[in-house]
């Protein structure tokens, strides 16, 4: 349903600079563009054609679902999933997606090699090692299962992979003891895999911060969309965001001090006030901690959230502000106006989240307009 009430913008060709600028950054390490949870809400069916056409070696998905968006572009183009998956969407996968999946338990490794030797075709996929992630994947002390995995007849073994859990963290101390990890299992393993094998650990942060320790193939999602989850590190400087979230004022009121705002009366005016109201609140993505904390940008200047975020109105303290404001005047939620910006990392640090799950509450909950 085309909304009237907020815009929620993404832009193609940030979206490709990205990934040209990253692909030209790694190499030659392969890039593996992440697009799984919708491309992290920036719209995987309004991207993935991008995504190819800029470079991306394979993408990444989670769900079934997903990955019939990119096989509606590319029957063959390199797809990889990025979790364990369950016994059905692994059937469909064989049968109609050819998705490179991950193993890490022997029965889900017996289980594909069953149905690649009943489809005449070994399944590819990445052996998934448990160096301190702690989410699944086989772990050091499976170093026998491993090679019986290997050994299976009905699959071909394209990738070992680990993911790093603290790579964004204020140290390195404990992903460069899970990289020590990883080269102890490599070793192990050395003599059974096959030699064109790729090894991938990276996301967006390691690639940024240990490059000297890439692999073969980097998986990057968050820096593609130029956001990074968190202020420990920096993005690569010409990475941009490529979402921005912008509604309009539907009310400008004056009202006296001492006047309560809101659902709970979280908020007291302490002088006379000018506030405004926009059409925006939890049921468009904008998350309800934000109350009393939230920023948006009215006319170039930052203004406050004030009282609770409801369902589908926010308030704003516009008191401040040069100009009178009226109704209809644009508000940016994330992203520029004049020389003023509010970013996803911004937003995400006033309620102690990430821009993650904010740009999937805004493009999952919106319609999305591509430039």
């Amino acid at each position: 349903m085309k909304q009237h009430h907020i815009s929620v913008i993404v832009s193609r060709k940030r979206f490709a600079n990205n990934i040209r600028i990253l692909k030209e950054y790694v190499y030659p390490a392969k890039l593996s563009v992440v697009m799984k949870a919708d491309a992290y809400g920036h719209g995987l069916a309004g991207l993935v054609e991008t995504a190819i056409t800029a470079g991306a070696d394979s993408i990444g998905i989670s769900t079934n679902p997903e990955a019939h968006m990119v096989r509606a572009v590319s029957q063959d183009f390199p797809l990889i999933r990025l979790r364990m998956a369950l016994p059905e969407e692994l059937k469909e996968s064989v049968a109609e997606l050819n998705i490179e999946e991950q193993v890490g338990t022997w029965e889900a490794s017996e289980y594909l090699s069953c149905e690649g030797i009943r489809r005449g075709l070994p399944v590819s996929v990445h052996l998934t090692l448990d160096t301190g992630m702690g989410r699944g994947g086989f772990g050091i002390n499976e170093i026998d299962t491993i090679r019986r995995v290997i050994a299976l007849p009905g699959l071909r073994i394209v990738g070992v992979m680990a993911h790093y859990a603290n790579a964004d963290a204020t140290t390195m101390d404990y992903s460069l003891a899970q990289n020590q990890k990883f080269d102890r299992f490599v070793e192990a393993l050395a003599l059974e895999l096959p030699d064109d094998v790729l090894f991938h650990t990276h996301n967006s942060a390691a690639t940024m911060r240990l490059p000297n320790l890439r692999r073969d193939m980097v998986r990057v999602g968050a820096a593609c969309y130029g956001v990074k989850t968190s202020h420990n590190f920096s993005n690569l400087p010409d990475l941009k965001p490529c979402m921005m979230v912008k509604t309009r004022i539907t009310q400008v009121r004056n009202i006296p001090a001492a006047t309560k705002i809101g659902y709970g009366s979280l908020y007291t005016t302490k002088r006379p006030s000018r506030i405004a109201a926009i059409p925006v609140g939890f049921g468009e993505g904008y998350p309800r901690a934000l109350f009393n904390k939230g920023i948006v940008l009215i006319g170039g200047h930052r203004c406050p959230v004030v009282g609770r975020v409801s369902l589908n109105i926010t308030t704003i303290d516009v008191t401040d502000l040069p100009h009178v404001p009226k109704w209809g005047d644009e508000v940016v939620l994330i992203g520029d106006q004049e020389n003023e910006t509010i970013t996803f990392e911004e937003m995400a640090d006033k309620f102690q989240s990430v821009h993650t799950e904010i740009n999937l509450m805004a493009g999952s909950m919106n319609e999305i307009k591509y430039l």
